[in-house]
């Protein structure tokens, strides 16, 4: 099922009170360095208000409220280097409607939208924004196809965003069931709501979903910021692990919102070949040791 709507109005189709993941991904080109699943769980009383808050966002970095704003999308590897309406050297490009304006406003405007997000004060403290992440490194499970391995990366982004309405749930008296929302990606919906299914039926290789609601809806990031922010997630995730990056600022600004307990971090999970051998000191790998 694809949606158009925007997260605040996806609810109704379900019943009862409601998380929804927006869910996004990097690194799905050939020679990438990792494949990354971002995600960020947004109770369904903050929707709304999150949307707003960076739609104004945006408009105020703009300088005005463009009869288009649903065009300018938080889209951070486009922010960064987005393609000019005359671009000779590829003519069938897509001209981006950011390469208008001023990159040092692109990459304020990034800059801000990242912290908005980190400082977001949720209607219930008690039901935050919650983040996730899920770094396959290319060298893991090198022998498995590129489907097997994505497809080993939404099982577990899933169990995590599973754990987290459990625990929710046990520890805080907040019985909530889970609405998974992933930006449109044509040749990979069907795969996706298949195993997700046979999840929700069955244990997996990690465990049987018990708090998802449905299975994985499917929208135009333009309809919604909340995907735009699972794009934020995803990107920050991924330059974090690129060969060669040394600016790891917005992700080290969402950083908190990394779903954890009392004893490890749970919702960001990087995996290499060494996994579970104590050999990568990252602050995934080193939060999920403590």
């Amino acid at each position: 099922m694809r949606l158009d709507s925007s997260g605040s109005s996806l609810t109704h189709l379900i019943g009862g009170r409601m998380y929804l993941l927006f869910v996004d991904e990097s690194g799905t080109h050939g020679g990438s360095h990792a494949f990354v699943l971002g995600g960020i769980a947004v109770h369904e009383d903050d929707a709304s208000r999150l949307q707003v808050k960076l739609d104004r966002l945006v408009a105020n970095h703009l300088g005005r409220v463009p009869p288009n704003l649903e065009e300018y999308e938080l889209h951070a590897a486009e922010m960064r280097n987005a393609k000019k309406p005359k671009d000779t050297a590829k003519p069938n490009t897509i001209p981006s409607v950011w390469s208008l304006v001023d990159r040092g406003v692109r990459l304020r405007l990034l800059e801000a939208a990242y912290k908005a997000v980190a400082e977001y004060k949720p209607v219930d403290s008690k039901q935050p924004l919650v983040a996730f992440s899920v770094i396959v490194d290319s060298r893991f499970r090198a022998d498995d196809s590129q489907v097997g391995r994505e497809k080993f990366a939404y099982e577990v982004l899933l169990n995590k965003f599973d754990m987290m309405l459990k625990s929710l749930r046990n520890d805080h008296g907040k019985p909530n069931r889970g609405l998974v929302i992933h930006d449109e990606r044509l040749v990979a919906e069907r795969d996706i709501q298949a195993w997700t299914s046979e999840w929700r039926k069955t244990a997996g290789k990690i465990g049987q979903l018990k708090n998802l609601a449905d299975v994985p809806l499917f929208a135009d990031s333009r309809a919604t910021r909340l995907l735009q922010i699972a794009d934020l997630v995803s990107y920050a995730s991924y330059r974090r692990y690129a060969p060669g990056v040394t600016d790891h600022a917005n992700f080290d600004r969402i950083w908190t919102l990394f779903h954890a307990t009392e004893d490890a971090v749970h919702g960001c999970v990087h995996y290499t070949p060494t996994f579970g051998q104590h050999a990568c000191h990252c602050q995934a790998c080193s939060a999920r040791q403590h």
